[in-house]
């Protein structure tokens, strides 16, 4: 069986630690751990986290083994027709990091 790959951010990392979604978030890492799901973390994730994350939220991101991907250029363009066609927000987005 292939194992699901998963595109985190950071609203997953860190609410291993919120109250309000540390119950989903531990099952989640704990498939992380167990191979059942491979967590993917974008070059843009890992900017914001480096710059703003608690050290106990990069510590529990060490405890996964995650597969790194750099934005590229195929990304950016995505990104932009999010933006253009209003699916998502600039907000949303982070196109400042792009």
């Amino acid at each position: 069986m292939k194992t699901l790959k998963v595109y985190i951010e950071n609203s997953v990392i860190g609410g291993y630690f919120d109250g309000e979604f540390e119950n989903a978030s531990k099952i989640l890492f704990e498939y992380f751990r167990n191979g059942i799901y491979k967590p993917i973390i974008s070059s843009h994730v890992m900017f914001e986290l480096n710059n703003g994350a608690s050290q106990y939220v990069l510590d529990n991101l060490d405890t996964i083994n995650y597969e790194y991907i750099e934005l590229n250029k195929e990304m950016e363009d995505l990104a932009e027709i999010y933006l253009k066609n209003n699916i998502v927000s600039e907000n949303i987005m982070g196109m400042h990091y792009i």
